[in-house]
């Protein structure tokens, strides 16, 4: 089964619909979004209509969950639909697919904006994300930086942006990637493909163990 992942789109529809272009284009099984749909771009209005339109799953991000102080960047005014359907999306989603399970959140399973889970931070954090939750799969956003990391036996992917990922080289540990990316986890064996959006490109693959 291929599970079509993108996080963090932050009112760029275009890029959104390239995105979906491109993981339709690979015959997913299944789409999900990790948050942040609005702020930063310039149709927050527009990519909320289309996440509605084709009912996507999708949890709720920190720019999400304060949309209804229009607090947006270009001060973009939200339909009161818009509003509604971001004040009603889910901290968090499990599913269980062909046997296992996976558990999708914005920014970290405590639901903490505050708390960014970068690549190059110490282990301990990785252990205590793994131990917070069940899932042997645990999918999160926010950060902007394409991640994989195998601790306890679970796996914690990022999958970057849609916006545009981080270019900050202090939280690398892998080379630096400024693109817009999404990714297809392939189940049940767990192998991770991080995609360029906008040249539809594999960029890399992890496998499990």
């Amino acid at each position: 089964m291929k599970i079509g992942i993108f996080s963090d789109v932050h009112g760029c529809l275009t890029e959104l619909q390239q995105t979906l272009s491109l993981l339709r284009s690979l015959k997913v099984d299944q789409l999900v979004c990790g948050g942040d749909l609005v702020d930063k771009g310039s149709d927050s209005e527009g990519v909320v209509q289309l996440m509605r339109d084709q009912d996507i799953p999708c949890v709720q991000g920190n720019h999400d969950a304060k949309a209804a102080w229009s607090w947006l960047t270009n001060q973009e005014p939200l339909s009161d639909t818009a509003i509604q359907y971001l004040s009603n999306l889910p901290e968090s989603l499990t599913f269980t697919w062909v046997g296992v399970e996976v558990y999708v959140a914005h920014s970290n399973p405590w639901n903490d904006s505050s708390v960014y889970v970068y690549p190059s931070r110490p282990k301990a954090l990785f252990q205590e994300i793994a131990k917070a939750v069940t899932a042997q799969v645990i999918i999160l956003g926010h950060t902007h930086i394409p991640m994989y990391q195998y601790i306890s036996e679970t796996v914690i992917i990022n999958v970057g942006a849609v916006y545009g990922n981080s270019s900050s080289e202090s939280v690398y540990d892998v080379p630096k990637i400024d693109r817009h990316t999404c990714g297809v986890l392939h189940l049940p064996h767990v192998i991770f493909d991080l995609y360029d959006i906008v040249t539809g490109k594999l960029v890399w693959r992890e496998t499990k163990g």
